[in-house]
């Protein structure tokens, strides 16, 4: 079987996909990937590589962007689509979607690959599970499968098949995963719809042995290039004791700075100490709210305030950059509440101050609750896929004015002097003009306050839009 994988660019490598691609092509099929931004003309590269299957993963907001480019490329071209990601796992109706054959819940890496050999077959494909399959006007819904317990079995990510486009052969930061699931129940946060998608599943929370993390983070060190890491993992340091094992591991064999995502209640100074030492140069961690009464009651954060300042200035005290990362237009959030998250990440001093508008996702506990107090109509076809530069879906009092505040909001934690400015700016209709500063101190901030990229890593991705590689079946 021919699977070809479409993505549109955001700023990290798609894992999911990669990982997809490397299960199927170990049991013996093609796989091939199709990034839409950076194709001069998607839709003759697909049809030129005529595949049997197209994968979208799809999170909500996204949907409708993926949703007619399948029905694009139904104009042009034979194959099934399948649907994957968030969104197909908690809103599953979107099988009834024009053009949309197949949809997977969960979980994919076995069930693409039952898929692909059952075609390959010539079997029936209806009944495997996690996939909910639309054929000749019937719907056939499947059971949830066991999680995979042992992620050490899952192949690494298929790097090869991105590296088609000179932009992804020349990244020097690599993302990598260590661990699925999250064992803490934020309501605007999927994990605990997922866990209980996954109940008597097997275990939620699971995380990769240490050796099977630096095995392959030694072979992009030494095969792709790789000069920096960025761990995707929801909470990095969820294992105290696997914590201190990897870095031990990691300073002895892999030796490059790396980038982590974690929670500041599960920080203290042995452990901000051994990521130092092992190479961490930035760690992300969440405010969310300075609101004490949002993070802890609506958003059920349960960290206090002088944790997270405590946190953050540990971070500073052992020289490791921070990004804070916020949301504003929440539920219950007045103007002054938020002004409170912008107090609050002041006061964390963190490299960069990372802020999205809140989208209520569905199925969460927080979206059902901005239902019932009447903050938003329930209409997931209302959201824009970008959370940073769109406009909010929320009806809450103060919303445009919050809106204004969120593009100006990275800018005010930098420069506080200009609090009482940026206060007085967003009562003034200029929401264009300050998306415009939004951007530039983005990037401000991705190349010179985080280190995050380089000016020649922008300029490769700027060129690879205008001369992206195309490459046939035969040539993979």
């Amino acid at each position: 079987m021919k699977i070809l994988f479409l993505y549109k660019y955001a700023n990290y490598e798609p894992l999911g996909l990669m990982i997809l691609s490397a299960e199927l092509k170990k049991a013996g099929h093609m796989c091939a990937f199709v990034d839409v931004k950076l194709e001069k003309n998607f839709i003759k590269t697909v049809v030129g590589l005529s595949p049997d299957i197209i994968a979208y993963s799809v999170i909500t907001g996204s949907h409708n962007y993926y949703k007619n480019i399948n029905l694009k490329l139904k104009k042009h071209c034979s194959f099934l689509s399948v649907f994957g990601g968030p969104h197909c796992t908690f809103f599953p109706d979107f099988i009834h979607e024009e053009g949309v054959d197949i949809i997977c819940r969960g979980e994919a890496d076995r069930s693409i690959v039952m898929l692909a050999d059952a075609l390959e077959q010539k079997h029936d494909y209806c009944s495997i599970p996690n996939l909910w399959v639309k054929k000749q006007g019937e719907i056939f819904k499947n059971e949830m499968a066991d999680l995979c317990v042992n992620l050490d079995t899952i192949s690494f990510p298929d790097r090869n098949l991105v590296n088609v486009y000179s932009h992804y052969r020349s990244m020097k930061r690599r993302d990598v995963i260590t661990s699925r699931g999250c064992p803490y129940n934020c309501t605007y946060c999927f994990n605990h719809a997922g866990k209980a998608l996954y109940k008597s599943k097997g275990r939620y929370v699971r995380q990769r042995s240490v050796d099977n993390v630096i095995e392959e983070l030694v072979i992009l060190k030494d095969k792709h290039g790789s000069r920096k890491f960025h761990f995707q993992d929801d909470v990095f340091t969820v294992n105290r004791n696997w914590t201190f094992e990897f870095c031990n591991a990691y300073k002895q064999q892999v030796q490059l700075p790396f980038e982590v995502q974690l929670r500041v209640n599960l920080v203290d100074d042995e452990i901000v100490k051994a990521l130092k030492e092992a190479g961490c140069v930035l760690a992300m961690y969440g405010i969310e709210s300075g609101n004490d009464a949002i993070r802890n009651e609506v958003l059920n954060r349960k960290i206090s305030r002088s944790k997270i300042v405590e946190t953050a200035a540990l971070f500073r005290r052992y020289g490791i950059r921070t990004m804070s990362v916020n949301m504003l237009g929440l539920p219950d959030e007045s103007f002054e509440n938020a002004l409170e998250t912008l107090r609050l990440n002041i006061d964390c001093k963190p490299s960069y101050a990372w802020n999205s508008l809140y989208h209520p996702y569905p199925m969460t506990k927080l979206a059902a609750y901005s239902i019932e107090k009447g903050y938003f109509d329930g209409d997931i076809h209302s959201f824009n896929e970008s959370f940073l530069f769109s406009r909010s879906v929320m009806k809450t009092p103060d919303i445009r004015r919050i809106e204004n505040l969120h593009f100006l909001f990275p800018i005010a934690v930098d420069f506080p002097v200009c609090l009482s400015i940026v206060k007085w700016a967003t009562k003034l209709r200029l929401t264009g003009f300050y998306k415009f500063l939004f951007f530039l101190h983005r990037v401000f901030a991705a190349v010179v306050s985080l280190r995050r990229i380089t000016m020649s890593e922008i300029f490769v991705y700027e060129k690879s839009r205008f001369f992206a590689v195309k490459k046939q079946w035969q040539k993979l």
